[in-house]
């Protein structure tokens, strides 16, 4: 397709499509004239839809899956036909036993990479490496992703732009994600996204965007396209026949249609038994390559074996077997078998490809890949060069295992582990040597686990450790064993193994010490048994000076003692690990690992300006990085301390952050910090049934799969339910049983509530109880958050008049801190006392700060009570309205906060992995919504000063 735009910036460098089409044959093998597409008018429906979406300024994906043949590319065919007016960018997934990772993503882009240098440094450097062009530490999948919407973005400024993947189920993992990330994301970009796919895909990376299945045709379409392959008299017994074994898919009606006599077309002659639909594409295709000449024969297997799909490696290696590539190429092409558009070769059907490959003997397949590693350059195919120098290879050799080995680091290092795995397998088969065997099979491990395959590296694990030697190999194969056991959410099996791995890691005290906290956070994960044993084993390791000792160092000596000597010795090592994961100087990789901890040990310490720090932190962290896996986790967190602080809006937009991007990463659950966050904000808005519910269901999943820890967060959002619904009996047991387990922040969570449930219960004793160990931890955290809850419970247990003194205590203590939650409660339980005491002025006014608190954050459950209270007072409440923008979605929201804290567009794009223009057309929408003019009233209509929202 010619460039149809030549005052276009990128103008002449766009990538040709090279989209195989099924088109019947005549009597001499070429193609006859394609008839209009048959049916498809829901497909061609969808994909009109996308591009007028593109034309209109905004941004358009759709996936079509099916089998093969069904006619998948024909109709990508008709989307590029359909857009003359827009550039067209196209790639095409290439089956292979190794896809070099971002192979297929740099295809896409390559028209566009002038623009590479427009990019944010984060993006560009992330994109540098992941091509190859620049070396580095391993990339961030999305940051990379981020990096190629923002370039797609741009190159769409000057003219829509339509992205085309065919055989999107066989393009490398890496390529695959991103571009699942970047079709998420497209919004109003001018972009538009068509991807076809196989079913059933491998990857369903694409899974969650809007989608069409492209069956067979229906029967009169089906029976047209048929005769027109057939050319001939057909009868119709034998057209059903024929219909019924291809299921009408359209290419078994062409290449089958065309396969059969004339007397068996016309029903003079039996049809032939059928073989299996897929046996008989390939013996067809094979039939079909047999008739070449030797030397063509010779060529289409080196172009099978070929993954870059690029004229320049296939020539160079036909000469380096002798073969004249001109002539065997056109022999190939006038064949059907192979296509040539620009620098690009393509077999007209993936399955021909396949059935070239795996027909030739091992012998002819061994010259192929001789000829394409002799014909490599030394620089960029170096890796791919010593692929097929391993695939030559008829038996062991160390020198090129270590070749292999090197070669899958340097994948690692781009962040190509899929590629680096395909590196590595064949590394093993290579290897002389059951012992080093076994340790490439461990790396192998490691690369399968970061891959996403956490099934797969835990066979090759349990295969390799007993066949390892050395115990430094075997404590780090034990090592990844409990990291995959716990990614599978296996965390008392984990913890176990993890604890096992430190001790036989014991000869380097710096991967000891961080093994067993892994080991221990793991535990924390399983329950309280899990984590007192695993504590006592770190107990063993001694504490380390404060002014050497590292952030693991302090977690490890804090957790420990937390759970071995107690609360009191815990606070002195968990508040300096605080301080370190807070300081300037923090190294990000070391922040990332551990903020969890941090965040958890913060909340234990009832510092609430520290949780607050440490989330607000780790998300920018994440961000930063283009940590996707990780930044959910950070936004659950992030999206407590906005409910602590009676932002109950910004948790909202947290929390639908969040699960947006568990849907595009596919992530694991939250697993408990979801549930906390969400089932708080139903309780405090009143939505009783649904909080609980949430709860339950936390509890029942976590049980499940053995994580207590997790369990114990749906326990606390169960007894916060309970308490608020007035059952207090329930909340009291389920809210005392999170406080046996006493895990590290729940439980000091759970503690007011426990209290307050018991006092309302009339169980003096457990309410008392509960006080001891909380008066006891407070007076040790010695925080303005722990000293104001101290007062309030024990203005709760105190029934008489010295009640007043703490209830002012505490008010005093919680207005120092940022906790409006806790503040606004205990002025709504003060002015309960105060009206039980027949003091009603008094009374009003507590109840009328704790109304336009619960008011203002939106806590409509607590508001309603204050309401209530005031009445009884003989006063009549207030109608209010709720400070907060309704009118705004939460993506919205996000972006008025980042505006109002004066973030330019392409910062904000760069915080909420969206582009620049998608960023514009939100404000656009902000301002509309809000009747505002400028970015300057945005912060007025926000109701507060400008703050920066990560």
């Amino acid at each position: 397709m010619a460039d149809r735009d030549g005052d276009n910036p990128v103008a002449g460098r766009l990538v040709q499509p090279t989209l195989w089409r099924t088109w019947p044959r005549q009597a001499d093998g070429r193609p006859q004239s394609w008839p209009v597409v048959l049916d498809r008018h829901q497909e061609r429906a969808a994909i009109d839809r996308v591009l007028d979406a593109v034309r209109r300024g905004f941004s358009g994906t759709l996936v079509l899956r099916g089998g093969h043949g069904a006619g998948k590319t024909t109709l990508l065919e008709y989307a590029v036909d359909s857009a003359t007016d827009l550039q067209i960018s196209s790639v095409v997934g290439v089956e292979s036993e190794i896809n070099l990772e971002f192979g297929a993503l740099h295809q896409l882009l390559v028209p566009f990479m002038s623009l590479l240098e427009m990019l944010p440094a984060p993006q560009r450097d992330a994109m540098r490496i992941a091509f190859g062009l620049e070396a580095g530490p391993p990339p961030d999948l999305f940051l990379v992703g981020l990096a190629a919407l923002t370039l797609l973005s741009r190159a769409a400024e000057e003219q829509p732009l339509l992205c085309v993947i065919d055989d999107g189920h066989w393009l490398d993992l890496e390529s695959a994600r991103v571009l699942g990330f970047v079709a998420r994301r497209l919004y109003a970009d001018r972009v538009g996204f068509i991807a076809a796919v196989g079913e059933p895909a491998a990857q369903q990376v694409f899974e969650q965007l809007p989608t069409i299945t492209v069956g067979g045709l229906p029967d009169a379409e089906a029976r047209e396209l048929l005769g027109s392959v057939v050319g001939g008299a057909l009868d119709d017994q034998v057209a059903g026949r024929i219909l019924a074994d291809t299921q009408n898919n359209p290419l078994a009606l062409v290449e089958l249609g065309a396969e059969y006599t004339a007397e068996q077309l016309s029903g003079r002659a039996s049809l032939p038994e059928p073989l299996p639909l897929s046996q008989r594409f390939r013996e067809r295709f094979l039939g079909r390559v047999r008739s070449l000449s030797p030397e063509a024969q010779s060529f289409v297997l080196v172009a099978a074996a070929d993954v870059t799909g690029e004229h320049g490696p296939l020539w160079r290696a036909a000469a380096q077997a002798g073969i004249d590539a001109d002539a065997a190429g056109a022999e190939a092409a006038d064949a059907g078998i192979l296509e040539f558009s620009g620098s690009s070769v393509r077999f007209r059907h993936p399955l021909m490809r396949s059935a070239v490959y795996h027909g030739a003997i091992d012998r002819d397949r061994r010259r192929a890949h001789a000829a394409l590693s002799e014909a490599g350059s030394s620089g960029a195919d170096q890796d791919r060069c010593a692929w097929h120098r391993a695939a030559a290879a008829m038996g062991p050799d160390e020198k090129l295992a270590s070749e292999l080995q090197q070669a899958a680091e340097r994948a690692c290092a781009r962040g190509g582990y899929a590629a680096a795995a395909a590196l590595l397998r064949r590394s093993a088969e290579l290897t002389l040597g059951d012992s080093r065997r076994a340790e490439r099979e461990v790396a192998l491990a490691d690369a399968e686990l970061r891959a996403g395959h956490p099934e797969r590296a835990r066979e090759l694990v349990g295969a390799a450790l007993p066949r390892l030697t050395d115990d430094v190999a075997r404590g780090l194969a034990k090592r990844l064993d409990g990291e995959i056991r716990f990614a599978q959410g296996s965390a008392a099996e984990a913890a176990v193994i993890l604890a096992d791995a430190s001790r036989a890691l014991a000869r380097d005290d710096r991967m000891a010490r961080d093994t067993i906290l892994a080991a221990l956070e793991a535990a924390i994960w399983a329950g309280p048994a899990e984590t007192r044993n695993i504590a006592s084993m770190a107990q063993a390791f001694p504490p380390v000076p404060r002014a050497s000792a590292s952030v693991s160092d302090l977690l490890l000596e804090g957790y420990s003692a937390r759970f071995t000597v107690g609360y009191r010795a815990s606070t002195g090592p968990l508040r300096a690990a605080v301080a370190a994961l807070r300081a300037d100087d923090l190294d990000p990789a070391a922040g990332l690992r551990w903020f969890a901890l941090g965040v958890a040990a913060a909340g234990s310490l009832w510092d609430e300006q520290a949780v607050r720090d440490l989330s607000d932190r780790w998300v920018r962290t994440a961000r930063a990085l283009g940590a996707l896996t990780i930044l959910p986790v950070a936004l659950a967190f992030l999206a407590i301390g906005d409910w602590m602080a009676g932002r109950f809006g910004d948790a909202d937009a947290r929390l639908a952050e969040m699960r947006e991007l568990i849907a595009v990463s596919r992530g694991p659950g939250m697993l408990g910090v979801d549930s906390r966050s969400s089932g708080l904000l139903l309780a405090y808005r009143g939505h009783i049934t649904e909080a609980r519910a949430a709860g339950v269901a936390q509890i029942h999943e976590s049980t499940a799969r053995g994580q207590r820890g997790p369990a114990d967060i749906g326990k606390y959002i169960v007894a916060v339910a309970d308490l608020f619904g007035g059952d207090y009996d329930a909340a009291t047991e389920a809210a005392l049983s999170v406080i046996q387990d006493d895990p590290a922040f729940t439980a000091e969570a759970a503690m007011p509530e426990l209290i307050e449930a018991a006092t309302r219960a009339g169980n003096r004793e457990v309410a008392a109880t509960g006080y001891k160990t909380l008066s006891e931890r407070a007076l040790t955290a010695g925080t303005p958050w722990a000293l104001g809850l101290r007062a309030r419970c024990e203005a709760l247990l105190d029934e008489s008049e010295h009640a007043e003194d703490t209830y002012l205590e505490s008010i005093s203590q919680l207005a120092r801190c940022r906790v409006a939650v806790d503040l606004a409660r205990t002025h709504l339980l003060y002015g309960q006392w105060l009206r039980r005491a027949r003091r009603r002025r008094d009374a009003r006014t507590e109840l009328r700060t704790a109304q336009d608190m619960f008011t203002a954050m939106g806590a409509e459950r607590f508001a309603q009570i204050a309401g209530t209270e005031l009445r009884a007072t003989g006063e009549r409440a207030r109608a209010r309205t709720p400070a907060t923008l309704s009118d705004l979605t939460p993506q919205e929201t996000r972006v008025a906060n980042l505006a109002a804290a004066g973030a330019s567009n392409n910062e904000i794009a760069a915080q909420l992995f969206i582009t620049p223009s998608t960023v514009e057309y939100h404000l656009r929408k902000v301002f509309r919504k809000l009747n505002l003019t400028s970015r300057t009233q945005i912060a007025r209509s926000l109701g507060s000063a400008p703050r920066q929202s990560p």
